[in-house]
């Protein structure tokens, strides 16, 4: 008798949504949030059988870039990577996936080819329509912990396709959408992601993952070391849910309070792209030595001002430490390490003399604090800046049905548990 892969797969999703409760909740809280949420995908399942499309407009592309939501394209963060690929002579369209609602209205729903439960009937026959509708040789997927993925890559295998999941930053956070691993490529940052990855306790589904570096990053972070003698410390700033917080009110006081000290020094602070940056504008206007650069200034750009960088908790210190850049962490938050900062550039800064000690030794030892900033950023970034260049010819390999270039480094994510 041969076995319903779709029917398979939404046996194992029920098993791999369970045990994600499990890890966060009790019993009892568990089944009524599993109960919950098999109501929902049910309710949607059932209205999509009423909703197929009658027939599939065909609108084929070689690679389709499937975003998380429709407001993602606006911040253009894969613009690179568009380019690139476009550049290469390829057809790319770019979507997003659509709420359930908009995908019933408007019928983007297409039978599965095998016979799936109600419960996930809605998700396979949208990503069977997307499938049809594309017809892609490559899609390549944003969202982290989508539901849909094991359906695109049943129904592109169907039709002879790949799914390639972009990582769209480290995957070194704790995030439970990181357990989803159902992709024929997933694409990672560096050794640092991999590393985390292997070692998640539940992953669903098996991939083969490969080390391109960040299709985010270009040779603009390939810049002269920086003169000590400007002195110019670069703030990076947490996001706007984070600094909210009195730990990081603290942290920001910190910096503050050191800044004003020392009028010798200048301070950029690079607030992040969704903060208003509230603390910083009242300090700025109190203190000279202080600026607050602007949403048109770039990473980069604030990079190359900068002699010394202070990361609090940003992805942002991996670009710094690949430009060059001495690190040194400040956090009175106590969060988690996760890009292990202290194991390259030594214990968190929780006061003022501290930050002071440190910055002179890194005057007294230029050269160690270059060092580490480069063996950071090659733990963390596979290919340096030329991870966009590496991320596309894997691209062009793929789509073209050739084999990965063996400077890539690939290793097999196999399902944890086995039966996932």
């Amino acid at each position: 008798m041969t076995l319903n892969p779709w029917a398979v797969k939404a046996r194992a999703l029920d098993r791999y949504r369970w045990r994600l409760l499990r890890e966060r909740h009790s019993l009892l809280g568990s089944a009524l949030r599993f109960a919950r949420e098999a109501l929902g995908d049910w309710w949607f399942g059932l209205r999509a059988k009423y909703r197929l499309a009658a027939s599939v407009d065909i609108e084929s592309c070689d690679f389709l870039l499937l975003q998380s939501a429709p407001k993602v394209i606006a911040f253009q963060r894969k613009k690179l990577l568009i380019e690139g690929v476009r550049g290469r002579g390829y057809h790319l369209l770019e979507t997003a996936l659509r709420p359930p609602r908009t995908i019933l209205r408007e019928r983007l729903l297409k039978r599965p080819r095998h016979a799936v439960p109600t419960r996930y009937f809605g998700m396979a026959a949208h990503a069977e329509w997307l499938v049809q509708h594309h017809q892609p040789r490559v899609l390549l997927n944003d969202r982290n912990g989508s539901l849909y993925a094991p359906f695109l890559r049943l129904a592109l295998a169907a039709s002879g396709g790949l799914l390639v999941h972009l990582a769209h930053a480290t995957t070194v956070e704790r995030s439970r959408r990181l357990g989803m691993n159902d992709y024929d490529y997933y694409f990672l940052f560096g050794q640092s992601s991999l590393e985390a990855l292997q070692a998640r306790m539940l992953r669903f589904g098996s991939s083969t993952a490969v080390l391109v570096g960040s299709h985010m990053i270009d040779d603009s972070y390939v810049m002269p070391a920086p003169d000590l003698a400007t002195r110019t410390l670069l703030i990076l700033g947490v996001g706007p849910d984070k600094e909210k917080e009195s730990a990081y009110q603290q942290t920001y006081a910190l910096l503050a309070s050191w800044a004003r000290r020392h009028p010798e020094y200048r301070v950029l602070v690079k607030p992040h792209p969704r903060s208003q940056a509230p603390f910083w504008l009242g300090v700025v206007q109190a203190t000279a030595n202080v600026e607050l650069l602007g949403a048109d200034c770039s990473l980069a750009a604030a990079l190359k001002r900068a002699s010394v960088v202070v990361n609090i908790l940003s992805n942002a210190v991996i670009e710094a430490a690949l430009a060059g850049r001495p690190v040194l962490c400040v956090d009175l938050g106590g969060q988690q390490d996760i890009f292990q900062q202290q194991r390259f550039f030594g214990p968190v800064i929780r006061a003022e003399d501290e930050l002071e000690q440190r910055l002179l030794g890194i005057e007294a030892d230029f050269g160690q604090a270059l060092e580490q900033s480069r063996a950071f950023a090659e733990f963390h970034l596979a290919h340096g800046a030329g991870g966009l260049a590496s991320t596309l010819d894997a691209l062009q390999r793929l789509h073209d049905g050739n084999s990965l270039s063996a400077e890539l480094r690939t290793v097999t994510l196999e399902a944890h548990p086995a039966n996932l």
